[in-house]
């Protein structure tokens, strides 16, 4: 599609959004910046997860404000509880509000609820089939992504809500590229190890036996196997490592305290 997300700033959160996709009416996504926010250092500004030792007052009024841009608020929101995994959650609006345990990915068919994960350097690929109406939204760091998280999305969206993977559409949110994601063996063999070990992208550098992993393309060639047409994956040329003003990075902050984006996703009203 040759489309990307696009910058946008509204009511002093920067964040990013896809215009395709919202044009129709009948999507709404976003992927934060760090920017907007009342957090203090090492959390600033607009740290949007729980897990990093920020103050709970100042994570719930960011995420007050970012939902807000969207006329939601955390009653309206689904998450999973992320943890390098494969598990799927389909999400009924029953259970808004809801923090789902041991889930890295999201699918629903229904509208009002809002699909949210959460990113570091990790990458969030959010789904939308327009025919059968349906969304997803996945977390992949390098476990999940080798583990095939993406692909199970897609084929739960097939079996729960009747999508057809060559008429769905994939979008990349930024996460940590190719320029700066060096790794170790264990990466490495994992992905010879893995049923996606064909897909999975890596480069040698040095001498040490580190190589760069390619966790965007990675996941393209994963969709693709898939079922999804190339023409209907959008990537992203941020990279949250090399753009400090703008994302967080928990390689960037060697293992130590960051923020967190989010990224949401929902269906509008028919």
């Amino acid at each position: 599609m040759n489309n990307k997300m696009l910058q946008i700033v509204r009511n002093g959160i920067t964040y990013f959004h896809y215009p395709p996709w919202e044009n129709g009416g009948q999507v709404k996504l976003g992927f934060s910046s760090r920017c907007g926010g009342v957090s203090k250092e090492p959390y600033d500004n607009l740290n949007l997860g729980y897990k990093w030792g920020d103050r709970t007052a100042d994570v719930v009024e960011n995420r007050r404000l970012f939902l807000a841009l969207w006329n939601k608020n955390e009653k309206d929101l689904v998450c999973g509880d992320q943890v390098h995994g494969t598990n799927i959650a389909l999400v009924e609006k029953k259970i808004a509000g809801a923090l789902i345990p041991e889930t890295d990915g999201l699918i629903t068919a229904e509208t009002g609820v809002a699909l949210g994960a959460f990113s570091a350097d990790c990458l969030l690929i959010y789904l939308w089939d327009p025919c059968a109406r349906a969304i997803g939204l996945v977390h992949a760091g390098w476990r999940g992504s080798l583990a095939g998280i993406v692909f199970f999305a897609v084929e739960k969206m097939q079996t729960q809500l009747g999508s057809h993977p060559e008429r769905m559409q994939a979008l990349l949110s930024p996460c940590i590229r190719s320029c700066c994601y060096e790794v170790g063996n264990d990466v490495i063999e994992t992905a010879k190890n893995s049923n996606w070990g064909n897909q999975a992208v890596y480069y040698p550098k040095g001498n040490k036996g580190h190589a760069i992993f390619d966790l965007q393309q990675t996941n393209i060639n994963i969709l693709c196997s898939a079922g999804l047409r190339r023409d209907n994956i959008d990537a992203n040329p941020f990279c949250t490592y090399c753009n400090p003003s703008l994302f967080f990075s928990y390689r960037r902050a060697g293992g130590g305290a960051t923020g967190s984006h989010m990224g949401i996703i929902l269906l509008t009203e028919k």
